[in-house]
This record gives structure tokens, C-alpha cells and sequence, in this order.
């Protein structure tokens, strides 16, 4: 009898979306000393979280077959970051400013490479026909070679630990690299470019499910990369395949102000079949 396959989906458990504790330490290497950390993006509740999620891996860790972490990788230079973008006086928005299609139409904003004006309109034309998020500038992070880039420490302690009894190396998939375009979502880009097949969907999360018997899923933030994975993946999953998804609904928390949007996104996720469960309610059979 075959035993049922479990895997772990953490969505960019990197210290940049994490409240990290005043004077909380990390260490970048054995030879690094430990440094405190000033998290650049700070999801309200996302330290309990990780604590919630570490305990959970080390308690179930011989029911987990596969651990599977997305990291947003980003360049200083991104279409999300301020120095992209600048005023008619040459100067860069504020961190959170919202930039529309329209404002790029009447000048208020610009990319700072003026060559990138026919794509920045495209790219703001298609988010707003989809119905996604607007454009948003958020404060510099996860930028590659960064301490806010890093797994945060007690989730990475549980997956060495994972990984110590199991014999068995978790995966990471990087998302973000490119700068002209966001990249929430762990399947695709906001805006798939054709030129960067690694913007383009990615089936490898959508496999993920089809060859587990089921898939929890965690990490930051609910609002943004969790709820834009999730969405990317059952749009290409069946029924009976979005069942194998269990969210994990302590272990993650969403951006400030967007709290409205996570709880749209949980209610519509429990009406396609997505189980909605707390750590401490997974039952392995």
C-alpha cells in the first residue's frame, strides 16, 4: 500500500517580509558576524508566524516528503522600486505610490529610461485590463546578495533540520529577476515577457500537485505572492486536484492595508475546494 506523498510550499519566507523582533540576530555565514536587521517590507504578524510554521516542520517532519521555497529575488533596479521611475523635476516616488496607466499618459510618471515608455504603458494598460494589482512602488527589497533576500531563521533552522532526518534536499525556486516586471506569483509574472522565458508560466508548482497527494501552503505575504501563487495554480488544476491544496492560514499574514484582499482571496479559495485549516488542525493520515 502506497503511502499518501506530502509537500510544504513556503512562498518567500525571506526576512525583508518579516517583523523581525527589535534586536533579533541572523548570521549570513560561519565566518559572518551576527548583525541585527531592519526588515525593508514588514508583514504585521509574519514573526508569529514563521515561529508557528517552524514548529509545525519540526513536529510533522517525517510526514513531509518535499519542501518547496520560492524566493523573490529582486535587482536594485526594478520596475516596482523608486528608482525606476521619476517626475518631470527627477525625482523618484515615494515607497507605496501608486502609478497608473493614465499618469504615465500625462506625465506624472516616467521610467527613468525613457527607451522603456512604450513598454511601461503596455504593462500598466495590462494589469488594469486584468483586473490586477495596480502598479506599486514598494520600499527596495530582496535584492539579490541582501540579508532581506535570506530565508528567515527559524523556518531555515527547520528546514536543515527537515532535512538532516529526511536525507533529503528542500527546493527553491527563484522569482523576480527580471526588472521590468513584478512577479508575485510563483507560476508567472504580473506580465509575462517574451523575451525571458523565466517571466513566462512555469509549470513546475502545477506539477508539484499532481504528483503529491497534497500540498500545504504557506509563507508571505497572504495578500501579494501567496494569494497570486495559489490563483496562478488552480487556474490549471482540476477539481479534484485543487483538493490536495491545504493553506496554512496561521502561517501567513497579509500586507498592512491590504487586509480586505486576503480575506476575498481565502473566501474564494474554501468555494473552489482549497482547505483552510490552521497548523494545529492538519491531521496526516
Amino acid at each position: 500500500m502506497r503511502l499518501p506523498m506530502t509537500s510544504l510550499l513556503i512562498i518567500d519566507p525571506q526576512y525583508d517580509f518579516y517583523d523581525v523582533p527589535v534586536n533579533e540576530q541572523f548570521t549570513l555565514g560561519s565566518e559572518q558576524p551576527e548583525k541585527t536587521i531592519a526588515p525593508a517590507l514588514p508583514v504585521p504578524g509574519a514573526w508569529n508566524d514563521a515561529q508557528r510554521l517552524a514548529n509545525f516542520i519540526k513536529k510533522h517532519q517525517q510526514h513531509i516528503n518535499s519542501i518547496v521555497v520560492t524566493l523573490d529575488s529582486h535587482n536594485e533596479y526594478d520596475i516596482a522600486h523608486g528608482i525606476y521611475w521619476q517626475n518631470q523635476a527627477g525625482e523618484h516616488p515615494a515607497p507605496f505610490t501608486l502609478i497608473s496607466h493614465q499618469d504615465i499618459v500625462d506625465d506624472v510618471w516616467q521610467p527613468t529610461k525613457p527607451e522603456l515608455r512604450d513598454h511601461v504603458l503596455a504593462y500598466t494598460q495590462s494589469l488594469e485590463q486584468a483586473g490586477k494589482y495596480s502598479l506599486i512602488i514598494w520600499p527596495t527589497h530582496c535584492v539579490m546578495g541582501t540579508a532581506g533576500h535570506n530565508i528567515v531563521e527559524p523556518i531555515q533552522t527547520a528546514i536543515q533540520s527537515w532535512e538532516q532526518q529526511t536525507n533529503t534536499q528542500h527546493i527553491s525556486v527563484s522569482k523576480g529577476e527580471n526588472p521590468h516586471t513584478e512577479h508575485y506569483g510563483g507560476c508567472e509574472a504580473e506580465y509575462p515577457l517574451a523575451d525571458d522565458k523565466n517571466t513566462q508560466f512555469d509549470p513546475q508548482l502545477v506539477e508539484l500537485v499532481k504528483q503529491n497527494d497534497h500540498v500545504l501552503i504557506s509563507g508571505q505575504a497572504l495578500s501579494h505572492c501567496v494569494a497570486s501563487t495559489v490563483e496562478q495554480m488552480v487556474e490549471k488544476l482540476t477539481q479534484d486536484e485543487i483538493k490536495k491544496l491545504t493553506l496554512l492560514v496561521d502561517t501567513t499574514s497579509p500586507v498592512a492595508g491590504f487586509e480586505q484582499q486576503a480575506e476575498a482571496f481565502i473566501e474564494k479559495m474554501a468555494r473552489l475546494g482549497v482547505h483552510i485549516t490552521k497548523t494545529e488542525d492538519v491531521v496526516f493520515n
